[in-house]
């Protein structure tokens, strides 16, 4: 059963990131540290979650 809602959207896409984890998070905390690979992790968490359906907002522009 795939979830419907934004944050069963998140939820799920959530624990997937968890378990497996892009390549890319431990090649960017290896080089710029742990902090910028969270923000890198959400940025992923938040457009997977998007392509998903979860309707989440985009950040205004120059909000990060």
């Amino acid at each position: 059963m795939t979830p419907t809602t934004s944050q069963g959207i998140l939820e799920s896409v959530g624990s997937e990131l968890k378990t497996n984890p892009p390549k890319i998070l431990s090649k960017t905390a290896a080089k710029f540290g742990p902090q910028r690979a969270e923000k890198q992790r959400v940025a992923i968490l938040l457009s997977k979650s998007r392509k998903a359906g979860a309707n989440i907002a985009k950040p205004p522009k120059g909000a990060l």
